[in-house]
């Protein structure tokens, strides 16, 4: 298939217990938001977001949920991996004052979108939340960017104590932006666009990809038929907003709908 190649893990960072980032010396050419699919070579292949890139590498950061991931999680660096792409669509790159807004392993791919917002001379605020102070990941890589960075879990044990909404109100307290983005769980950002108003936005959204070029149909979404693999992941505003089943449900592989829990609401 077109844009495979198949590459050597060249370094595995371990991100807290069950998060792994995978770095490869390969000049993917991807834009922040866009992904990958990614095959171990022993049956099944998955969809996963780019964390970071360069002119000579690329990352993703993966948390191990299943038994591919699990896989992966067994694997070393110098073991080879199949990958194609990068596919879907990109955030737009402002460069205006501009937050960005994450929650739990959904966070990383906003690493890569920092970069470039500040390469264009944006000003880039962070909200990174989790369940578990434990859970955050990529602190240390935001806070070295210079930006404005915080961070918050719902157990209590840091400085902020609460949810990346809490935040959210509290940074739009002090201050006013031109552009938000957000990528994290669907219920955290389904309750951030009930306070966005009239700001412009894109989310990265997250559904069940086989192919990844948009031939199957298995991650369009409803009530416009658009494949996240194509003209997602990251939606905009105008988009988002006529989505009757964001923030409602996704499906699974059988294309059965499975009903967000309400009173995840406003979690991470």
């Amino acid at each position: 298939m077109k844009n495979r190649s198949t590459l050597r893990i060249a370094e595995i960072r371990k991100e807290n217990f069950d998060i792994n980032t995978y770095r490869f010396n390969f000049d993917l050419k991807a834009k922040p938001g866009q992904f990958i699919m990614l095959s171990d070579l022993r049956g099944g292949e998955k969809p996963f977001s780019i964390s970071d890139c360069t002119e000579d590498h690329f990352c993703i950061t993966v948390k191990r949920v299943g038994e591919f991931t699990k896989r992966l999680f067994s694997c070393s660096p110098g073991d080879l991996l199949s990958i194609r792409g990068p596919y879907g669509s990109s955030f737009f790159i402002s460069a205006g004052k501009v937050l960005l807004v994450g929650g739990g392993y959904g966070t990383p791919p906003l690493y890569f979108l920092a970069k470039h917002l500040l390469k264009n001379g944006a000003e880039v605020h962070v909200v990174n939340g989790a369940r578990k102070a434990e859970e955050l990941v990529f602190c240390e890589k935001f806070q070295k960017l210079g930006i404005n960075y915080e961070n918050t879990s719902e157990c209590g044990r840091l400085k902020n104590s609460g949810t990346s909404i809490d935040l959210v109100e509290q940074a739009f307290r002090n201050n006013s932006y031109d552009f938000i983005y957000a990528a994290g769980p669907e219920m955290m950002m389904k309750n951030l666009q009930d306070k966005l108003g009239k700001l412009p936005y894109e989310f990265l959204l997250e559904r069940y990809m086989k192919c990844g070029v948009g031939l199957c149909g298995n991650c369009t979404v409803d009530p416009l038929g658009i494949r996240l693999c194509v003209e997602g992941p990251v939606l905009s505003k105008a988009l988002v907003e006529q989505l009757t089943e964001f923030g409602n449900y996704h499906r699974e592989a059988s294309g059965k709908r499975i009903y967000f829990m309400k009173t995840d609401k406003g979690k991470k």
